[in-house]
């Protein structure tokens, strides 16, 4: 069968969905991945087909920064209800949809995957009767957020020749959810069509590699501390004060860049902090005794499915709802953005160290594991299929 893989430019939109789609193409179906033009690339390193379709980041976050320059007047956990429907719906979703109406006549697809926050998929496949699933990154989100993020796209519904969806289409027939019962929100409303799905990792060009020989000896005679602020919140991060706090503590650390421009960014670098752009998850988490991030949603899950405590300073969108789902579980501490200086750091640090969280963070793992996997989840997505 034809399956139509949807998502916004950036790994960490693109990264969740690809195990799935893996393992849908193993199973002999047809895929092809539509996302912004730079971000083919990411896909293709996976062995799967493209198209351009939709916005690039760049110019995303150009047009989102110039409409959104109020935002810096909030407090930052305020302002994911106004950033998501207007970076998501207003900005990206009409740009996707003029992509997408061709490539749905071209391709005719039996079902659309999409990640929550393609909005543009949903209501062309409903108005072709076509089934759509819908991969979530994080926690659903709130019912405020959700009735915004409606509205942001209520014309692409109308356009189409439908009612606007109240939720966007996400719980139309599957949606599948990567948070364990733990840092899943007590308000989330339970829908019919929604599945948990364990949470998988990849690496950046696909393979989970080893611990680089170079960086063998870390975490051997004394804990070792992984430091990532993933592929675009580098910039933007706290290196001074974090590394001032990290040059204070008796461990090895690891901070992985994601892209070379940050290392202008760090300021002295202390001789127990080892840099590197990029190392595969799996090596270092399977000997990391802390990860300190920006709580975002694909650091979270991939340090809370090997049960590693963890530090979180959000910086932007999710990473707020994730770091509470953190705390939530009693898997982690996080630090607000006001409060990020060098004593208070160390402090967190070490009393994370000190294993305050480590029980929770291995009971979090062990319900990870227990979630459906691909062997069952895949059954389900092709329920869906015709015939």
């Amino acid at each position: 069968m034809r399956i139509l893989v949807t998502s916004t430019p950036g790994t960490g939109h693109i990264h969740p969905m690809v195990p799935l789609a893996l393992a849908l193409r193993d199973r002999g179906h047809e895929i092809t991945w539509a996302t912004g033009p730079s971000s083919c690339r990411t896909v293709e390193a996976f062995g799967l087909a493209t198209r351009p379709a939709g916005p690039d980041v760049g110019p995303r976050n150009q047009r989102f920064a110039s409409l959104t320059e109020h935002l810096a007047r909030l407090a930052p956990r305020d302002r994911r209800i106004e950033a998501m429907p207007t970076m998501f719906g207003t900005l990206s979703a009409p740009v996707m949809r003029d992509a997408l109406l061709p490539l749905f006549d071209e391709l005719r697809p039996d079902l659309v995957l999409h990640e929550v926050a393609e909005l543009a998929a949903a209501p062309l496949a409903s108005a072709r009767g076509i089934p759509h699933v819908t991969y979530a990154f994080s926690d659903v989100v709130s019912p405020t957020i959700e009735a915004a993020v409606a509205d942001s796209v209520a014309a692409l519904w109308l356009a189409a020749g439908l009612a606007p969806a109240g939720d966007a289409g996400w719980f139309d027939h599957l949606y599948l959810h990567p948070f364990p019962p733990s840092m899943t929100a007590p308000s989330t409303v339970t829908h019919p069509t929604l599945a948990p799905c364990r949470p998988r990792s990849v690496g950046a060009d696909g393979r989970n590699e080893p611990m680089p020989s170079g960086l063998a000896g870390l975490g051997i005679d004394r804990p070792l501390i992984y430091v990532t602020f993933g592929t675009e919140m580098g910039a933007r991060a706290p290196w001074r004060p974090l590394l001032g706090a990290l040059a204070a503590v008796d461990a090895d650390v690891l901070v992985t860049l994601g892209n070379p421009a940050v290392a202008e960014h760090l300021g002295p670098v202390p001789s127990n902090v080892a840099i590197e752009v990029f190392v595969p998850h799996d090596a270092v988490l399977a000997r990391a005794s802390l990860v300190v991030s920006h709580a975002g949603a694909g650091t979270v899950l991939a340090a809370a499915a090997a049960g590693v405590a963890q530090l979180c300073l959000p910086i932007a969108a999710d990473q707020w709802d994730n770091a509470d789902a953190l705390v939530r579980a009693g898997a982690g501490r996080v630090v607000e953005m006001g409060d990020r200086t060098e004593e208070a750091l160390v402090v967190a640090i070490r009393e994370l160290l000190a294993g305050r969280c480590d029980e929770a963070a291995r009971s979090v793992a062990g319900e990870i594991a227990a979630m459906p996997d691909l062997d069952e989840i895949v059954p389900r997505v092709e329920s869906l299929l015709p015939g």
